[in-house]
């Protein structure tokens, strides 16, 4: 198939029928509808909102069929206060449950109000989020940029480039790089919209992503390319038009940056639909032997403070791991995203040597070397001086095995770095699982089993 009947394809799948949209902007613009409603029957003063917009994809006209959330933003004026805004999280509370709709309250930089519904037969989430009605230069919360976004997309595409974009998007999503999330680290919508602006089609930004080079730089004026000097630690450095001062690559992890490369430059090699559809992932089990598991469970919480909380808490467990002398080969995290979480490991071996070397000054560093024989005295099983004059010591382990090391620190004064949010549920519920029995937990919890493959298997999307 050609690289354009290939897009014709992922078009067909994947966008949302004419009929589909009308329903979702006359629900938004009746929800909007009702916003205002509940404004007007309480007291105008106590909210200073001066509009509510509908932002995200579904304004843009960017939304996949199976992915498009009503996004509306409550916009007040340019001097109210903080508590102006958490306050204003009651329209959206007293008008959700006049239509009857239950919702939760959630947290990111700053509350907002999230509902589940049945729309079409279907989920449909509706975020409703306050911000200030501001200059995007000048933002008081994180969300004040949002609708400035929306407006930027807006003047700027045109219909065939929307459809550029939801080509991207299924492509970044096939490959498990969409989203800028704490979860994911990969491409938000708003990073793929600019890559259409800024390139014009979809083959175009495969062959620029594919000649990119780490920490290369994407701007829309070239009186911004000062403040790329900003980024200079980040992979990508994307600025963002609306604030140049901001970089949407931050979110953008290193290894992401790279599957993107190698992907794209896949595609244009050899252009297929498989591009488009689920990684599937071929599990190498002879490798299970060497698998090591943390299963834990915690309450549930939004995603983003979830996730937050398990890379620190994975990072620091990875850390202390290898400071034991355990090479890790690959790892992960899994999470079913609600309550059970898991930390995965692809190990050398689950058993090292009982004995291990330790290395002390050169035995011409009289007061050092003294020191060290001292302190290490009790430990050792042997000393000597080698070849080059260094000191060195023998010493027993005290956990060869990593299950024992593991065991024996979940407990001991949070030696692994475990972030507080989940700290106490993770003393009280971890199991530690290793070899063959990591595979058998896994078979009733999909979302455990498909983070197998990125541990023990081999991305279909490589070759």
């Amino acid at each position: 198939m050609t690289i354009n009947s290939i897009k014709q394809l992922v078009l067909d799948n994947h966008s949302p029928s004419s009929s589909h949209t009308k329903k979702m902007l006359k629900f938004s613009n009746d929800l909007i509808y009702e916003l205002w409603r509940t404004i007007d029957s309480e007291d105008t003063t106590r909210f200073p909102v001066s509009d509510i917009v509908l932002g995200g994809s579904v304004a843009k006209g960017t939304w996949l069929r199976s992915s498009g959330d009503i996004d509306i933003f409550i916009k007040l004026e340019s001097d109210s206060t903080r508590k102006d805004l958490d306050d204003s999280l009651e329209i959206g509370k007293i008008t959700l449950n006049s239509l009857k709709y239950s919702w939760k309250l959630r947290y990111s930089e700053h509350p907002y109000i999230e509902s589940d519904i049945k729309f079409n037969g279907k989920s449909l989430k509706i975020n409703i989020v306050s911000c200030f009605d501001v200059d995007p230069r000048d933002c008081k919360s994180a969300a004040d940029r949002s609708p400035h976004h929306t407006n930027y997309i807006l003047n700027n595409f045109n219909s065939k480039m929307k459809n550029e974009v939801r080509i991207l998007k299924q492509f970044l999503i096939s490959s498990k790089i969409y989203g800028a999330e704490i979860k994911t680290q990969g491409f938000s919508g708003y990073f793929c919209e600019l890559l259409i602006l800024k390139y014009k089609t979809f083959q175009n930004v495969l062959k620029q992503i594919s000649d990119f080079t780490v920490g290369d730089s994407i701007y829309f004026d070239d009186s911004h390319s000062k403040f790329t000097k900003l980024h200079e630690n980040s992979p990508i450095i994307m600025l963002d038009p609306v604030d140049p001062k901001r970089n949407l690559g931050s979110a953008v992890s290193l290894q992401n940056l790279h599957k993107f490369i190698h992907v794209s430059s896949k595609f244009l090699d050899n252009p297929s639909t498989n591009s488009f559809t689920k990684i599937k992932f071929k599990l190498n089990n002879s490798l299970s032997d060497n698998l090591l598991m943390i299963y834990f469970t915690h309450d549930e919480k939004t995603i983003d403070t979830l996730w937050g909380q398990l890379r620190r808490s994975f990072n620091h467990t990875s850390k202390y791991i290898n400071k034991n002398d355990f090479n890790i080969i690959r790892s992960t995290i899994s999470s079913n995203d609600k309550n059970e979480s898991a930390f995965i490991f692809l190990l050398d071996d689950l058993s090292i040597p009982d004995n291990r070397l330790h290395s002390g000054p050169l035995s011409n560093m009289k007061k050092e070397s003294i020191a060290f024989i001292k302190k290490n005295k009790k430990e050792s099983l042997t000393f000597w001086i080698d070849s080059n004059g260094q000191i060195k010591s023998l010493q027993p382990r005290k956990y060869p095995k990593i299950k024992d090391l593991l065991n024996n620190s979940i407990n001991s004064k949070n030696v692994l770095g475990i972030a507080p949010g989940i700290n106490t549920s993770f003393q009280n519920t971890s199991k530690i699982s290793t070899g063959k029995s990591v595979i058998s937990f896994s078979k009733n919890k999909s979302w455990l089993k498909e983070s197998l493959g990125d541990v023990i298997g081999t991305e279909s999307k490589l070759y």
